[in-house]
């Protein structure tokens, strides 16, 4: 009978400790420096195998022992990684992934996942044809506060949703509109900012289904905007607002309610409110607000709020052990790059309808997404 029992080594894969994925990054910027970091901080899930920029060498990343190459290609045909993180100019968003699609390599790719619906489109094409797993970069999904907000509000917690106020307002500083991009049309902060909190509104509150929007280039006056709103109209029939600027001084951002982006000043304010039928909620800073007495709802009756806590985990690094699980267990991803392509199309949506002055409805955009 003992000679049936094998070694471990000798049942497949599955059974077995995983072994570290390999992971390359494209592009040694901002985004893909946090990117590099949370990889060194995960040395038990995967390992750096390289870096690829034509600007940035290893001298500005002491603590990287991985080799550094010009192109995406050198470091694809010499690492092999199994997966990449794209955190490259949108431009080069759906090349990129295109390109690793081909090759077979698992991709985290940054937001916006692409810089347009036709390209986000040819994207998915080689995805889909290929099968690699992808993950869109959108961080906040994994802050511990929009988890629980989330089964709050699945589980009916404040009965049918309504409504959603959001405010993301700061002022950004004048060197920060040193880097010319960041002064034309896809640099201001619609693509880089709103796209942010489209995305954690159709994670939370549910698909969109069309968005009506203004928006303003009057403090700044540059070719990009600096201030837009947005009125929405949820799949539920719920409705939303956003007023997003990078010109306003305020402290009512997600990331200065989180200290998630040590950028930001920590204000511990809420600039999220879902409201509902039998109660709201308040975000990143849990605080549930209901009827005192279940049995007597109204604008005359008490209400009760509860703080609510909940434990503080790095969203970076969630993501990157969720995109291990993704790749190796077969766990379904947070955010594909499916998903990603559509929050884009909505986010794209604020700035057409701010064009045409007219709502934009959001089925055909996704009906091209395939």
């Amino acid at each position: 009978m003992l000679s049936n029992f094998r070694r471990l080594s000798d049942y497949p894969i599955e059974i077995q400790r995983m072994a570290k994925l390999k992971i390359g990054v494209l592009g040694a910027g901002l985004i893909g420096r946090r990117h590099i970091d949370t990889i060194l901080a995960c040395p038990d899930d995967a390992v750096l195998v390289g870096v690829a920029d034509p600007a940035i060498g290893p001298d500005r990343f002491p603590q990287v022992k991985a080799p550094f190459f010009a192109t995406p290609d050198e470091l694809l045909d010499r690492e092999k990684p199994d997966a990449v993180v794209i955190a490259t100019p949108n431009s080069l968003h759906a090349p990129q992934g295109i390109d690793c699609a081909r090759r077979g390599v698992h991709f985290i790719v940054e937001k916006p996942v692409t810089e347009s619906l036709e390209s986000a489109a040819a994207l998915l094409r080689a995805v889909r044809a290929s099968g690699v797993k992808t993950l869109t970069g959108h961080h906040r999904r994994y802050l511990p506060a929009v988890r629980r907000a989330r089964q709050i509000l699945s589980e009916g917690r404040i009965g049918r949703l309504v409504g959603v106020s959001v405010i993301w307002a700061t002022r950004k500083p004048d060197a920060y509109f040193d880097v010319a991009w960041r002064k034309e049309p896809g640099g201001g902060p619609i693509l880089i900012n709103l796209i942010h909190e489209i995305d954690l509104l159709r994670h939370l509150g549910g698909e969109i289904a069309s968005i009506a929007g203004q928006v303003s280039n009057g403090v700044r006056g540059f070719a990009v905007e600096d201030t837009s709103g947005a009125v929405i109209r949820f799949a539920s029939g719920a409705l939303g607002t956003i007023l997003c600027t990078d010109t306003g001084l305020s402290p009512w951002t997600i990331e200065q309610g989180t200290a998630e982006n040590p950028a930001f000043a920590y204000t511990a304010e809420n600039a999220y409110r879902f409201i509902g039928t039998e109660g709201s909620l308040e975000l990143p800073n849990l605080k549930l607000w209901s009827a005192r007495d279940p049995q007597q709802i109204a604008w005359d009756r008490p209400l009760a709020s509860t703080p609510m806590k909940v434990p503080e985990h790095d969203p970076y690094i969630e993501q990157l052990r969720h995109f291990c699980r993704v790749i190796q267990e077969g766990e379904a991803p947070l955010v594909s790059a499916e998903d990603g392509a559509r929050t884009l199309a909505a986010t794209l949506a604020v700035t057409e309808a701010g064009r045409t002055q007219r709502p934009v409805e959001l089925a055909a955009a996704f009906r091209a997404l395939g």
